[in-house]
């Protein structure tokens, strides 16, 4: 699964970025097809200041991986690098079509941006501040706040900030038996109303794992099964499984 290299560099097998970028890497996450096995992408995150993180993405390749996308994180973040923030601010640019996606803070609250395609019109929605609770990476930060609760078997319902449909989405987390045994809690994440299934593209599958940090107890994703915020080729919403290593 993991393999380090000179004790510098986070080498995950089926993915080959510069070696600039795995010796940065504290977190990579490998994308591949649920039912074919094949590496679709993978994503490097890089920190960068206090409460800011850089994510690459590339496609496997020989010589050399391509680098398909960028994404910028700004939020606060705890001891141990993680997110602690629900709401970060994030912008991210697909380089094969173009398109855009960001939630940014503004005076009256919360902008989300997109733009389909480099060819396409930039669409904007402003949303007052207590109209979403979550964002992008923000939801790993909501699992870890509300750990305890999740356990317990207790369900969280929270909106969604979605950029490429300019709206929040109502959303639920709860338990869900775990298809890992070596995992300490997995979530389902589906639709707060049916009527908006056609969203979501399908529930979504995580596995999470307690690793000690620094004497406490730090939740962990491991596993993503669901629609990523990565286009296919073909521009189109792919569902995958994700799989994350750390330093």
């Amino acid at each position: 699964m993991i393999e380090l290299v000179l004790a510098a560099s986070l080498a995950v097998d089926g993915c080959n970025a510069p070696d600039t970028v795995e010796s940065a890497a504290t977190v990579v996450g490998r994308a591949s097809g649920v039912e074919e096995p094949d590496v679709r992408y993978c994503e490097y995150f890089l920190p960068r200041a206090a409460g800011e993180v850089r994510v690459v993405y590339y496609t496997p390749g020989q010589p050399q991986a391509n680098k398909i996308a960028e994404k910028h994180i700004t939020g606060d973040a705890g001891r141990s690098g993680l997110l602690q923030d629900t709401r970060p601010q994030i912008s991210q640019e697909d380089f094969r079509s173009g398109e855009v996606r960001e939630a940014t803070r503004v005076a009256d609250g919360w902008r989300l941006r997109y733009r389909a395609n480099r060819n396409a019109e930039y669409r904007d929605k402003v949303f007052s501040d207590g109209q979403l609770d979550v964002i992008d990476a923000g939801f790993d930060a909501l699992v870890r706040r509300h750990w305890s609760v999740l356990k317990a078997g207790e369900e969280l319902q929270f909106q969604f900030a979605s950029p490429v449909h300019g709206r929040t989405i109502g959303l639920r987390a709860a338990a869900t038996p775990c298809q890992n045994p070596e995992a300490d809690l997995c979530i389902r994440v589906d639709l707060a109303q049916a009527i908006l299934r056609w969203i979501a593209g399908g529930d979504i599958y995580l596995e999470y794992a307690e690793s000690a940090d620094q004497g406490q107890a730090e939740p962990k994703l491991m596993r993503f099964v669901g629609v990523t915020n990565l286009l296919d080729r073909s521009g189109d919403p792919q569902r995958l499984n994700l799989e994350y290593f750390y330093r």
